[in-house]
């Protein structure tokens, strides 16, 4: 697998339709099972490049997704750590 320079994708500026951090008609994540599946992969490990957006053979990446970095810096945040995230 070919690593990826994530500083050099930008954040998505709102939620891909199928973002499972997008909030659905009641205000909760569309899809809460793959949201959290989505942070225990991603928290202290990486970024969750936005599937949405991925065009092209082999899936080439363009954006990080906007949901798991909103909510992965929040708990950067709160730690004190906000300043280790690539924005």
């Amino acid at each position: 697998m070919k690593k990826i320079d994530v500083s050099t994708l930008p954040v998505m500026k709102s939620h891909c339709a199928s973002c499972p951090f997008r909030a659905n008609q009641k205000g909760h994540w569309q899809d809460v099972g793959l949201a959290n599946e989505v942070i225990r992969r991603t928290l202290f490990k990486g970024h969750q490049i936005c599937h949405g957006t991925e065009t092209g053979k082999g899936r080439k990446p363009h954006n990080r997704c906007k949901g798991a970095y909103d909510y992965n810096f929040q708990i950067y945040q709160r730690m004190g750590c906000d300043h280790l995230i690539a924005k």
